[in-house]
């Protein structure tokens, strides 16, 4: 991908010329050409930190709804699916540039100053630099489909970037992550501004190994073979020296506090409630809303609910009742509650499903069972609520004995998408992929029943860089901008 040291005027991404009342510039409007290079740290910890706390209904709450761990009960038009155009400034403007700014300053010697040299090797900010942009490219093709990628990020140089396909993305983004694992060096200077791991390379190492079994796990519907693209950069990921997340004390969590705030604080609004398809499968229930083959209750509930003796929600209905109903636990949208970005769990629940794909020799039962202890483990520690370990291993053998009647590759799914929450991004992708649990549409739909495979475009691609903006939906299946479309790895 180019690197653009001209990133001062603007951070024009796509065609708009943004004004100042909808765009945070953070800290891009210094040119690092000139007299003000900006503070690599700051410009790190700028896109962490906005990335981490992008909210409102298109940022973090829709893919919640789709996969139905929550429910609306007024201003119900998101859960029924409503077809409109979604913003993806929030990736582009306010935090892939400041990656860039850092990739691009540690690209250029003649902006080594001390403080840039104080703030770790160049290498070492690249590489992290590169990894979070992998992040976020991935949650904007897996939300659109093809997307800016190469051409992205140009400012002025370019206001009508060309769509890459999700194929070239996906592709480009694993050999990024590649290049950045293997370009950072534990014997020097990590990163300052990473509030992720507080510039620990050794962990950023694992942590690459570990997206790149995410990314390329997403692409099992294309590439389903154990000799294929997708198994052979599974395998020499997990094989990798440097390991992957296999501990809790290693897995990538945003940190926040009464400043830098949890994003879901300022989201509970009251007409949001835990849906009870979700609430049903965690107790285990026999009724018409678990779709999932648990029969066992799950101590997590006590973590995910506000009250776990209340029931949720049913999903989908233009007017609901959230009397007598449970909402989020206060756990999760504390103002200083830590949310997960990669967990051992997930990492666990990848390899249990790439071993029973036949991807790996390892025993897909045995990482089901520790992506579920894990799970459990994890939540004690990061939200510090009641103490469920202890009831780990049993529920973990249950599920694992539901897999001899009901199959693995149903079960790892299911416990994929209890494991994920509130992550509602990621567990949207992998049930679109998979389409486990069995979740059955909106009732009172507004679009054609389908629950949503993308999101549409943004209005101003339409208007403004129409060209590349038709190649992008002509990709889909249907070539069409519908919520109900589908993207490349998803046909």
């Amino acid at each position: 991908m180019k690197k653009i040291l001209n990133i001062a005027l603007s951070v024009l991404i796509t065609t708009t010329i943004f004004s100042c009342d909808n765009v945070d510039f953070g800290d891009t409007n210094n040119n690092p050409n000139g007299a003000g290079t900006e503070n690599t740290a700051s410009l790190l910890a700028g896109a962490m930190m906005r990335y981490s706390r992008l909210s409102g209904r298109d940022y973090l709450i829709r893919p919640t709804l789709y996969v139905q761990y929550m429910s609306q009960v007024t201003y119900t038009d998101e859960m029924r699916y409503n077809e409109a155009a979604s913003d993806w400034n929030g990736y582009y403007v306010q935090t892939l540039s400041n990656l860039e700014s850092v990739i691009a300053i540690a690209n250029n010697e003649l902006l080594h100053d001390p403080i840039f040299l104080s703030n770790g090797s160049p290498e070492n900010q690249t590489g992290v630099a590169k990894i979070f942009q992998a992040v976020i490219f991935k949650r904007i093709t897996d939300t659109w489909g093809d997307a800016p990628y190469n051409e992205a990020l140009q400012g002025f140089e370019n206001v009508s970037p060309s769509y890459d396909t999700q194929e070239t993305i996906y592709k480009s983004i694993i050999e990024m992550v590649k290049e950045a694992r293997d370009m950072m060096d534990t014997g020097t200077l990590g990163p300052k501004g990473d509030i992720i791991y507080d510039g620990d390379v050794t962990k950023w190492k694992k942590f690459a190994n570990s997206l790149i079994l995410q990314l390329s796990l997403q692409l099992s519907k294309k590439y389903p073979g154990a000799s294929g693209y997708a198994a052979t950069e599974f395998k020499s990921a997990l094989n990798n020296a440097n390991g992957v997340i296999d501990e809790v004390e290693e897995e990538a969590w945003f940190k926040y506090d009464q400043v830098f705030q949890n994003p879901w604080n300022a989201n509970r609004r009251p007409d949001y409630f835990m849906a009870a398809e979700f609430i049903d499968a965690l107790k285990g229930e026999d009724s018409d809303y678990n779709s999932t083959s648990n029969s066992s209750y799950d101590a997590r509930i006590e973590y995910f609910a506000n009250d776990a003796s209340l029931n949720g929600v049913p999903y989908g209905f233009e007017n609901g009742s959230g009397a007598g109903a449970t909402g989020m636990s206060t756990l999760i949208w504390n103002t200083d509650t830590s949310l997960p970005l990669l967990t051992s769990a997930y990492t666990y629940l990848n390899r249990a499903e790439a071993a029973n794909l036949g991807w790996t020799t390892e025993t897909a039962s045995t990482l089901l069972s520790e992506g579920i202890m894990k799970s459990y483990e994890s939540l004690e520690v990061h939200w510090e609520g009641p103490e469920i370990a202890d009831e780990a291993s049993d529920y973990a053998a249950a599920r694992v004995l539901d897999a001899t009647t009901f199959g693995l590759s149903r079960v790892i799914a299911e416990e994929k998408w209890v494991a994920l929450f509130p992550s509602g991004f990621d567990a949207w992708a992998e049930w679109r992929r998979t389409e486990i649990p069995a979740l059955t549409p909106a009732t009172d739909f507004l679009n054609n029943g389908t629950i949503p495979r993308r999101y549409v475009y943004p209005t101003s691609e339409a208007t403004l860089n129409s060209n590349n903006y038709a190649s992008g939906v002509g990709t889909l299946s249907p070539s069409t901008d519908n919520n109900s479309s589908k993207v490349w790895w998803d046909q």
